[in-house]
């Protein structure tokens, strides 16, 4: 990256939208952001939403969650008790997970490829903000073309137009570019978040660590 205006923070944030901890680092970020804002005004913020997939060998059309728990963690109940303890977590933030409610285990590239297309119009960032609750509050299967399209149209863009865009395969090949792209960076697990491409923090860490690696990267 070519040298930046001191007064510009470009934010690259590598998540999933089925990964809780992502939820709780996002939510984070916008803690982080809302405090420079009061104490850096003048400091120009750019945000780019980088996929990255928990499960990308999950098919298509997902799966049942509890055969997903039984084959990721090895017994629904040993699910059940980490997802309690990520709850907990997330209670503390404000942010409500009903795991409970989840019904299915999604493949998520159109979730990915679809807030790619949201982007473009200017709504990337409500769309990526949308979709976390919707999956961990509400339980709906993100890997269903209609809801999709249907999540897109509540955060204003037309239900119509993003679902030919679901129907066709665009944003397919550049989204699947981008996760190697990362993979080969050495990221291997998310929530990740690049400052300026100098500093960067692994996991949902605290406002404080948040705000440390962001002088760093101004410095």
């Amino acid at each position: 990256m070519s040298e930046l205006p001191p007064n510009l923070l470009v934010v690259d944030f590598v998540a999933d939208y089925v990964c809780p901890w992502c939820w709780i680092g996002r939510y984070r970020l916008e803690e982080a952001l809302n405090h420079l804002r009061e104490t850096k005004p003048d400091l120009a913020v750019r945000i780019s939403l980088r996929p990255f997939e928990l499960n990308p060998d999950i098919p298509p059309e997902g799966m049942d969650r509890a055969a997903y728990a039984e084959a990721k963690f090895g017994s629904v109940e040993r699910a059940q008790a980490m997802w309690a303890r990520v709850a907990s977590v997330a209670a503390m933030d404000g942010l409500e997970m009903k795991f409970e409610a989840i019904g299915r285990q999604p493949n998520t590239i159109d979730a990915h490829r679809l807030v790619a297309w949201a982007g473009t119009k200017g709504r990337g960032l409500a769309l990526s903000a949308r979709l976390y609750p919707a999956f961990f509050r509400e339980g709906v299967d993100l890997g269903d073309k209609d809801i999709l399209a249907g999540l897109a149209a509540e955060v204003g863009l037309p239900r119509d137009e993003a679902a030919a865009f679901l129907a066709s395969d665009t944003g397919v090949e550049d989204t699947r570019q981008m996760e190697e792209a990362g993979r080969r960076g050495g990221i291997d697990g998310v929530p990740v978040y690049l400052f300026n491409r100098k500093t960067s923090v692994i996991g949902a860490q605290p406002l404080d660590r948040l705000l440390e690696a962001i002088d760093q990267a101004l410095a």
